[in-house]
């Protein structure tokens, strides 16, 4: 699926998107891992940081809403 990031920077091919909330830090982070060539040269990225875990979670729903509907299509991060 193809994601482009909040920060409208890139634009990846995303096979796995996650929520994780990294220690320090009040954000939440919504990561996807890119595909690669080989079985272990995937790599990750930030589709998009979040001030509330419910407004993660909101995003992650939206995300799966739109592929439901538009396989073929390139979501935006809000």
């Amino acid at each position: 699926m193809l994601i482009r990031t909040q920060s409208k920077e890139a634009i990846a091919e995303v096979v796995h998107i996650y929520l994780s909330e990294m220690m320090g830090e009040k954000d939440y982070y919504i990561f996807g891992t890119c595909a690669g060539h080989g079985m272990f040269s995937g790599s990750k990225i930030t589709l998009g940081i979040y001030k509330s875990k419910q407004k993660a979670i909101e995003e992650l729903d939206s995300i799966e809403k739109f592929f439901s509907e538009k396989p073929n299509g390139v979501y935006k991060m809000n």
